[in-house]
């Protein structure tokens, strides 16, 4: 019986596709060139995400944030895995120390030019925790997020939330727009999907070994 409805499930999927792609579900298409001008954008999707539909964005954001959340208070009564022991220096931890400025740096151009082409503030914080992960594969997780004083960046996490909730708020309701507060959106949320990715690595490295 679910074999069926499996099968019937990839047939009406199927026919949803075809009748989408004849055209059946497109409607007519408004310029998109006059709204992102508007809210001082050459990349159209930035300005949907970033402008017309802000408010999606900071639930994508809470979202995230709750994910957060939910890791830390999830794992937390496993107790602590034990530490294993890294050395000092090694092949990974040279790569690591190379690769991680143009990491971040490349992170941060992303998130400054994401209104400008393909990019933004989520993809950037992923590289940007990617770089992150290396760094603590070199190094080790303790050794990294003692280093990285990892209250103060969580501290500075919920900031950046509240920063850009405020922000999004206030600009929708005085109508404000333009190409640096669409830098200042992407750089606030590549900040905290980096932190936030660093916090769900710390965790699950400290209570259940993984890295």
């Amino acid at each position: 019986m679910k074999g069926w409805l499996g099968i019937g499930a990839v047939l009406v999927f199927l026919g949803l596709l075809a009748f989408g792609l004849s055209g059946g579900l497109l409607g007519e298409v408004r310029p998109w060139e006059a709204l992102a001008l508007h809210y001082g954008a050459r990349n159209g999707v930035a300005a949907i995400v970033l402008g017309a539909r802000l408010y999606d964005t900071l639930l994508e954001v809470l979202v995230f944030a709750l994910a957060m959340v939910g890791v830390r208070y999830t794992l937390r009564p496993l107790g602590r895995w034990p530490e294993p022991v890294i050395p000092e220096r090694g092949v990974v931890r040279e790569v690591a120390d190379l690769l991680l400025p143009v990491v971040l740096v490349f992170a941060v151009y992303l998130a400054a030019s994401g209104h400008l082409g393909p990019g933004g503030g989520f993809p950037a914080g992923a590289i940007a925790g990617t770089g992150l992960l290396l760094l603590a594969l070199a190094k080790g997780v303790e050794q990294l997020s003692r280093e990285l004083h990892e209250g103060t960046l969580e501290t500075l996490k919920y900031g950046a939330i509240a920063l850009l909730f405020t922000l999004g708020v206030v600009g929708h309701l005085m109508d404000t727009s333009g190409a640096r507060l669409l830098v200042l959106y992407n750089l606030l949320i590549g900040l905290e999907v980096t932190v936030g990715a660093w916090v769900v690595l710390h965790y699950f490295a400290v209570h259940r070994g993984e890295l």
